[in-house]
């Protein structure tokens, strides 16, 4: 059968008390059916599932307390992973997920596991992301939702009996906004798009830098606006060539006085001490720039091979999910022939080896390391995307550092040639006007060069501000076109989950006056409503009957479309709340049977039931043996 994707399917569940295992049960794709008298501890199983895979639960029964760990084997998107949990009543518990099937898991080396917090931070992911991207469910985030968890994800596939028959998610009592509910809702349906949100952010930042570059703008212009002059190249390029003949002039009357001194007067002394001073800050200057360069390379060449080792990081990545793929495909193919020197290839009766290359397959295939290899590879990528900002961090500041130093050496070099080339006697006047003349020409050649450096600045920043502004413009463009295209999915999506629903409530048994021909079935996540014809008022039972039918509902739209975020998964534990009568039951749970009929997709149902229909009360849906009070589903005696 086709997957669609996202895909979940429970194929084993552990429970532990201690090291001795209380319930241990292999699950099937399709209906599975867990059945038993009332206070049997069906709940207790559901609950552990809904646990095992990431959702948060304090309300223990006081003989699942008793117990200390649950292992769930699962396939996420084809690939089969153990996720490991403790038992605690305290909420928040961390998840350890082996990359591969339970029984491997059992024995493998603590190095093999890998342990995700609940909560995500700046330098650890969550088990929510990882379990997120073995699915390609992306992740999901606002400023008023925040982060969603697969604990959120999960509220919207587990019907159980203690939350209220009239909500449609699961009861959470700490964090549960209208704007949370949306977001889920939105995202099974398919209509969310992370990209809308990442633009969103980038908008934001690249707005303050808009304004940042303004007011900076502002204050340059302030700055050249105190002068007459209208500040471009041109006229910096003529006065420069000025000050230079200015200079030119007043170093020939110089060295024409000094000529005339040392003819005149052999008495005059010259002094080397300004000359020695100036070429020792000159090499200061020259060793300091040296050095500062080396430190910019040996960062800017860091910089670069982490640039190649990230991409090459993220090609690993994208590479492991086409493996995971190629070796489900490629994992039943035989080859009558050799492919090397095309001489015929005797049969092969055994599955524990390569029936070409004879490789013994006990250790386990490839692909069930796929996941572990993923999850190793995404750290990295992330561990490594942080110390590359660091490095580029450094690598701005040398180039800072590198520039000041430059302009401190051009100085430090103008002022060693000039007294390189005048005397260092107070015996003329003249020759001391001269100096304060060369010493007032080189600092306006120095404040030419600050204005041309502020001119460059100004373009520079209006060249920005003008790539800015055009990014700005395209963001919000492809975010209003990601809106309507997500406003376009949530109606189409939500229009199938309402056919399916009021298909369910047709084919219920007559006992509801509105259930039997609807013509408008309206629901809302985010006031966390569901109307039939605008009525909300039913009784005990038909609430229930409705319940269990919106998620069975949407997971059967899911199934059949495959834009869908839904992961083809769903717990129902709504069957006979609030006094079903048997035959009311027996006829949903046929309906169950119905809609897994139906379904263009590989998917899984899980529900339970004191009252087991009989058409399926066959080995082919059922899990594990009838539980009884005096025989409950935890084995705790053992």
């Amino acid at each position: 059968m086709t997957r669609y994707e996202p895909n979940l399917v429970v194929t084993r569940l552990v429970v532990y008390r201690h090291d001795k295992r209380a319930y241990d049960e292999l699950f099937h794709e399709g209906v599975n059916v867990i059945r038993g008298e009332n206070s049997s501890g069906k709940s207790t199983i559901l609950n552990c599932i809904y646990y095992g895979l990431g959702g948060d639960l304090a309300d223990w029964s006081e003989t699942a307390l008793l117990c200390t760990r649950v292992a769930v084997e699962v396939r996420l998107n084809g690939l089969l992973a153990t996720l490991s949990r403790d038992i605690s009543p305290d909420s928040g518990q961390p998840m350890e997920i082996f990359g591969g099937p339970f029984e491997e898991s059992v024995n493998a080396p603590r190095s093999e596991w890998i342990k995700y917090p609940y909560r995500r931070s700046p330098n650890k992911e969550s088990f929510s992301q990882a379990i997120f991207r073995l699915l390609s469910i992306p992740e999901v985030a606002n400023d008023i939702s925040g982060n969603l968890t697969i604990h959120q994800i999960l509220r919207l596939l587990y019907s159980d009996q203690l939350s209220p028959v009239e909500t449609l998610f699961r009861y959470d009592s700490r964090f549960d906004p209208p704007a949370l509910r949306d977001a889920v809702g939105r995202l099974l349906c398919g209509a969310y798009d992370n990209r809308l949100y990442q633009n969103e952010i980038e908008i934001r930042t690249l707005t303050r830098q808009f304004d940042d570059l303004s007011a900076e703008l502002k204050s340059l212009f302030a700055v050249l606006g105190r002068t007459d002059q209208s500040l471009n190249f041109a006229w910096l390029e003529e006065e420069r060539r000025k000050i230079v003949a200015d200079q030119k002039q007043t170093q020939r009357e110089t060295e024409q006085i000094e000529r005339t001194l040392i003819e005149s007067s052999g008495a005059d002394k010259l002094t080397l001490k300004a000359q020695e001073e100036a070429y020792s800050e000159v090499q200061r200057l020259q060793a300091e720039l040296a050095s500062t360069q080396e430190r910019r390379d040996a960062i800017t060449l860091a910089i670069a091979d982490s640039a190649s080792f990230i991409r090459s990081l993220e090609q690993k990545l994208a590479s492991l999910d086409d493996a995971a793929v190629t070796a489900q495909h490629l994992g039943d193919v035989h080859f009558g022939i050799c492919p090397a020197c095309l001489s015929p290839l005797q049969p092969s009766t055994d599955d524990a080896h390569c029936h070409l290359c004879k490789t013994d397959f006990s250790g386990g295939r490839g692909r069930d390391r796929i996941v572990a290899m993923i999850n190793d590879a995404a750290i990295q990528l992330k561990q490594s995307h942080i110390l590359q900002e660091t490095r580029m961090e450094r690598e701005k500041g040398l180039a800072a550092q590198l520039t000041q130093l430059r302009q401190d050496w051009t100085s430090a070099a103008a002022k060693l040639s000039a007294v390189q080339r005048l005397p260092s006697t107070e015996a003329r006047e003249r020759l001391r006007e001269l100096n304060r003349t060369a010493g007032y020409l080189q600092r306006q050649l120095e404040d030419l060069a600050r204005r041309e450096d502020l001119v460059r600045i100004v373009e520079d920043i209006s060249a920005r501000k003008d790539a800015l502004n055009d990014r700005i413009n395209r963001l919000k463009s492809e975010n209003q076109r990601l809106k309507t295209s997500q406003e376009r999915q949530l109606v189409r999506a939500k229009t199938l989950i309402a056919d399916e629903v009021r298909d369910l409530l047709r084919h219920d048994l007559r006992r509801q006056d509105s259930f039997e021909n609807p013509k408008s079935i309206q629901f809302d996540f985010a006031s966390n409503t569901i109307t039939v014809d605008g009525h909300t008022y039913f009784s005990a039972s038909s609430r229930v009957i409705l319940k269990s039918s919106f998620f069975l509902g949407f997971f059967a739209a899911a199934t059949k479309d495959p834009s869908f975020r839904h992961p083809r998964f769903v717990m129902i534990d709504t069957i006979e709340d609030k006094g079903m009568e048997p035959e009311r039951s027996h006829n949903f749970q046929n309906q169950i049977l119905r809609k897994s009929r139906e379904s263009k997709s590989e998917h899984q149902i899980i529900y339970a039931t004191a009252m087991i229909s009989p058409d399926l009360d066959d080995e082919e849906f059922l899990v594990g043996r009838f539980y009884t009070r005096d025989q409950p589903t935890l084995d705790i005696a053992s």
